[in-house]
């Protein structure tokens, strides 16, 4: 990873996707903040999520707009078109204006639509060595798990210090430079190539490739069905330490500090075990260590709970590490831009619908049996996984 990170090309990549991903995160939660500030509603400040996670109905779409354009100019238009449209942001004024903060959250989840997948199909452009794609998407995923940590806390310490405009002018300026990384990167691209098909089968033609490629298809299937649990962490992590530790929830800090350790350890070895296990056993062994983590974050004592937050961190990074490198190296290039946008929609869906249904479950369940259910779930995929025969 290091001999990668030396190449100029790859710095710029990650400097991009690193800025790119800390405007996300630093808005969120100050958004969620801002508009609980003007309305004292809690639901209203959740709906900002809500109307982000919208703009990914249209990753379909923005599939087909990742192949028909060459990825690096098309990734900094989406750029400078979110600085652009998080900077209408800066038009709300007071509780009746935040039907305005949802309308510009969706578009900005829309263009996240665009970005998410022109982002996986430009790194093998990037890292012309395909040996080394587990590498790059280790390093990549190790930066976003520090972000995911830190962003948000940055953009609400922003929000609490200075105000929502001030947090509106520092993304759209993060964005602005993430474009900037992005055009200085030098690769060469091949024109487009566009074959003569009815919109809907254009538009469809990621899904079925995912349908028809036998290496792949279970791949998705073992990833939505974890997508589909895995989002009740967001709500169990509360009860974990309230409940099982007994401890103020400020202990979230440590646990979250605990998963971004795990998280960078993940990313930074994610190449090398893909070298001696495949990509698929890659995700095999992390579902099965996701698994572990559930159980023993059941064990009401820090020091399981700790252990069980660490394998969290490294495996939860190395199923996207694994599903995304797979998928790279097996897609055609015409085709990168929209499968990535239909395994996008695969796992999106089904982790929003997780995170709702989390966080209505654990009013009424015991959080040790949802991490039971998430243990089940996970070694289910694993086990549709893993029992697949290899197929050149």
């Amino acid at each position: 990873m290091a001999q990668l990170i030396q190449r100029p090309q790859m710095r710029y990549y990650i400097l991009g996707d690193a800025l790119s991903n800390f405007g996300d995160y630093a808005l969120f939660l100050a958004m969620a903040i801002w508009v609980k500030t003007l309305t004292g509603s809690t639901s209203a400040a959740g709906l900002v999520m809500f109307a982000f996670a919208g703009g990914s109905l249209l990753l379909p779409l923005s599939g087909l707009l990742v192949d028909r354009f060459r990825r690096r100019p098309l990734l900094a238009a989406s750029y400078l078109l979110s600085a652009a449209v998080v900077l209408l942001l800066l038009l709300v004024k007071d509780r009746d204006d935040v039907w305005l903060v949802y309308v510009i959250m969706f578009l900005y989840g829309a263009l996240g639509s665009v970005t998410g997948p022109a982002q996986n199909a430009f790194l093998p452009t990037v890292v012309p060595d395909e040996e080394r794609l587990g590498d790059a998407n280790g390093a990549v995923q190790a930066m976003r798990g520090l972000l995911r940590v830190f962003a948000p806390i940055i953009g609400a310490g922003l929000f609490a210090w200075q105000g929502a405009q001030v947090v509106v002018l520092i993304d759209a300026a993060v964005f602005a430079v993430a474009a900037v990384a992005v055009l200085a990167i030098r690769v060469h691209e091949p024109a487009p190539t566009r074959i003569a098909q009815p919109l809907l089968a254009e538009t469809t033609g990621g899904l079925r490739f995912l349908r028809d490629a036998p290496n792949l298809r279970r791949l998705v299937l073992a990833c939505a069905l974890t997508m589909l649990v895995i989002g009740f962490f967001e709500s169990i992590a509360i009860a974990v330490v309230t409940d099982g530790l007994g401890r103020d929830a400020t202990f979230l800090a440590v646990l979250a500090g605990t998963q971004a350790v795990g998280t960078i350890a993940g990313g930074t070895l994610a190449g090398a075990v893909i070298r001696r296990v495949t990509e698929r056993g890659l995700v095999v062994v992390a579902l099965v260590m996701v698994g572990a983590s559930s159980l023993l974050l059941t064990v009401p004592t820090v020091p399981a709970v700790i252990a069980g937050m660490l394998v969290l961190g490294v495996a939860a990074p190395w199923i996207v590490i694994g599903a995304t490198t797979s998928l790279q190296r097996r897609t055609p290039e015409d085709l990168r831009g929209r499968v990535f946008a239909a395994f996008e929609f695969g796992v999106t869906v089904p982790q929003v619908a997780s995170i709702a249904a989390g966080a209505s479950l654990i009013a009424t369940l015991d959080y040790r049996l949802m991490l039971v259910a998430v243990c089940a779930v996970v070694l289910a995929s694993a086990l549709i996984l893993g029992t697949e025969r290899q197929r050149p």
